[in-house]
Formats: structure tokens, sequence, C-alpha cells
């Protein structure tokens, strides 16, 4: 019962920011629609369009409900498990509201716009931090040219959906790591088609997001080629670059890798800045390459990164810089015979449409590893003090689609920290928590 007072109270809560929310949905539609002859279909949603063309409007949302099990790593008696580890079974169990969007989407003329707004965060998260995409765009040229908060182009999985993700959590090459805490950030990028098979973007944003200062910079950009490109079989492959400079008031340049799901253990891998005299802006300098290829009901896909953060430790009283590599490989198949969706104004995969009555079934696998290449016994950038810094994730997944906008996922994560020794042990320091984790998953 406590616990679902406590759902229900967070939904009370959420609930009074929602209707300011749509009571301006309301208002914005009530001003617009007598000045035309609109059309209303609510196929993928409710949406308004006029009978010129010239304006339309519509409403989308999601609903992401998680629920996690822990089976913490058992303590070595010959030595003292890290601090990260699991204090019992129960530690961190139980639901999660993941994500709550509204999302309202339209164009006036040639000025295309978009408001998400996340009602599932937390009391430090309230509006505007709770804000995702925000932004206006239009035609510039052959592309289009983007204002306002959204996600930085790099990487694959970082891009995709999180209504199309194929595993309940993106893997160390995304914000969940090499990029940690940097997933919509503000400012203006331009993206574009060069030919039907080669498209990329760039960007120049600052270090925050909606309801904090202006602070920091991040510039960069991501190319994408399809070598193959016939429905059912895709060859995709892409690199991007990025350089992030942080201040004392943006957000950090930090690379944090949370093993075993969403309510698992953070492991830091580095921070730019954090060597004791670093100046006040320090950087970070991404690259990443990506490949993935689908036929039929089959998709593999897999991305590297390698990382350089400047002034994250020092040696004998000098600052030193570190590097950090992180990849995963991946692969789903769907058990009944849907082919993979490419998406080709993201350059990314997403999810098709059941063919069978009973809805579609995807298998799904990944393995994932981030490691601070510069860690060692004298030197110290993930400020653990052991001989390794590294975090490996296996994770084994099952997709049933009923609908095409329901989906119930089952997440079984195997995961180990390996964090070395210390100048005193001789056997390494481990910790190999197993979670369960089952989302529910509702959008129009």
């Amino acid at each position: 019962m406590a616990l679902w007072s406590r759902l229900f109270l967070k939904d009370s809560i959420s609930m009074k920011r929602v209707i300011p929310f749509f009571v301006i949905i309301v208002l914005i539609i009530l001003s617009i629609t007598p000045c035309y002859a609109v059309n209303v279909a609510f196929k993928g949603g409710p949406r308004i369009k006029s009978d010129e063309g010239n304006f339309e409007i519509g409403l989308n949302g999601r609903a992401h409900l998680d629920v996690h099990s822990f089976y913490p790593d058992q303590a070595d008696p010959n030595y003292s498990p890290f601090g990260s580890q699991l204090l019992s079974s129960h530690d961190r169990d139980g639901f999660n509201w993941r994500r709550t969007y509204a999302t309202l989407t339209g164009r006036i003329y040639s000025l295309n716009f978009k408001f998400e707004n996340d009602f599932a965060v937390n009391a430090n998260s309230a509006f505007p931090h709770s804000l995702r995409e925000a932004w206006l765009s239009t035609k510039l040229g052959p592309g289009q040219v983007t204002l306002g908060q959204f996600k930085p182009y790099r990487g694959m999985e970082e891009l995709t959906s999180s209504n199309e993700i194929t595993l309940m959590e993106r893997p160390s090459t995304s914000s969940t790591g090499i990029y940690n805490g940097r997933q919509f950030l503000t400012g203006i990028g331009y993206k574009t088609m060069l030919r039907d098979n080669i498209g990329f973007g760039i960007d120049v944003m600052s270090l925050s997001h909606f309801g904090l200062p202006i602070e920091g910079i991040t510039y960069g950009g991501r190319m994408v080629w399809l070598p193959l490109d016939k429905e059912g079989h895709i060859l995709h492959l892409g690199f991007s670059l990025s350089r992030d400079t942080a201040s004392k008031d943006s957000l950090p340049a930090k690379i944090v890798d949370i093993y075993g799901g969403r309510e698992g253990i953070s492991q830091s891998l580095g921070v730019a800045g954090a060597s004791p005299g670093a100046p006040n802006s320090n950087s970070q300098s991404t690259f990443s390459a990506e490949a993935a290829y689908a036929f039929k009901a089959l998709t593999l896909q897999g991305e590297y990164a390698i990382a350089h953060l400047d002034n994250t430790h020092q040696v004998n009283g000098n600052t030193k810089d570190a590097t950090i590599h992180a990849f995963y490989i991946q692969a789903s198949w769907f058990v009944t015979g849907e082919n993979a969706v490419y998406k080709k104004d993201r350059g990314t995969f997403g999810k098709p449409k059941p063919i069978r009555k009973w809805g579609a079934l995807e298998l799904a696998a990944r393995y994932d590893l981030a490691e601070n290449a510069t860690q060692s016994l004298g030197v110290d950038p993930c400020k653990t003090g052991t001989s390794k810094c590294q975090v490996q994730v296996i994770t084994l997944g099952i997709n049933w689609y009923p609908y095409q906008n329901i989906r119930f996922m089952l997440n079984y994560y195997l995961t180990e920290a390996n964090i070395g020794h210390t100048s005193s042990e001789t056997l390494t320091r481990k910790d190999n928590p197993s979670v369960l984790s089952f989302r529910t998953q509702l959008s129009f």
C-alpha cells in the first residue's frame, strides 16, 4: 500500500504540471482553428491540419513504467567489496516511472516546431528542467536548420528514440556513459541528405539545457552512409566528432557508466577538470564510429568511441589527461518475421508494425564495455586508487509488440565492474550484480 500511495502521490504532482500544459494546447488550437478550414485526424495521435496545408498541429505521448529486481554480488571473504556493492537483495528494487512524455508538434507555413515535456521527473527536475525537445526549424538550402533544445548529432543509439531502442538502456557510447548528462542541449544545428544514401548533421550548442545558465560550449557533427539501401537489406556506416568544453557553471564534461539499468550502480570513468589546479574550462574530445547491418528479421549493430578528457588527475604534481574507450555489439531478431525499419531523417533504426494477429516477438542481446585506459596504481583519473577501471555489461532481452504502439520489454543484465586491485591486494576487485527489469510501454 505504501508503494502505491507513493506512486499515486507522484502521479498527483505530475497531473498538476500536466493540466497547465494541456490548457495551453487547447488555447493555441482554439485561437488558430477559426482562421482556417481544418481537417481532424486521430491516426497516430490527434492531429489538426488546415485545408490549405499551411498549418498543422498534433499531440503525441508516451508512458514507460519500469520494474527492477536486483541480485547483489556476494562479498568475497578474502577482501572487502568496494563501495558500490549493493547492500541487500532488495536494495533499489521496485517501480520507476521512467518516462511520461507529452509531445506537441506542428507546422506554420515553413516553420516547424516541437515541444516535449517529461512529467515523470523528480522534484529536483521540475519545469523547465523537465523539457526534452523544444525547438523551431525551417528549410535552409537542401537541409533543415534547427534552433532550440534537441540532441546533438552524435551516435546511432543516442539518436534512436526511447520508444524504439531495442533494449531498455542505451549503451556506454551514449549519454548513459560517454556523454553522461548531456543528452538534450540548447543551440543550433543543421542536417541534410547530400544524396539519397549520404547525410550529415552539424551543431554548435551550449553545455546546458533549459533552466540552466547558458555556459560551456560543444560543437561537432555526424555523417552516415548507406552502401546498401533496399527494403529488408540495409548496411549503415557512420562516424561522429564532438568537443565539449565545460565551465564551472555548465554541465560537466564527464564519463559515468551505470551498470544494472537506470536504478543500477554508477562508476565514474573520469571528469575533465577534476585535477587540482585545473583551469576553469576543460574539454572532452570524442570520436565515434558506427556500423549496422539489417537483413530481413535480423539486425546487427555496434559502435566504438574514444574520448580524451583534459586535466583529470595529477602525477607527481603535474596535471594529466585521460583516455576512455567504450564499445558495444548488439544483435536482434524478429522471431515473427518483421523487417527492421530504417529512418533516414535520423540515421537510426525504428520498429516495424506487427504482421501477425498476436503481435511481433523480438529477441535481442548486447555486450557493452567501457574502460579508462589511463588508470593504474600510480595514475588515478577514476579516483578509486586501484589498478583498473572497467565496466562490462551483457544484456539479454525479449520484446513483445501486441500492437504497434504497445510494447512489453524484459531485460536481464549480467554485469561486472572490474576495478583492479590496490597495492596491498593480490586479488582483483570486482562487483558482479545481476538485474531483471521489465517495462510496460505505451505510446500514441
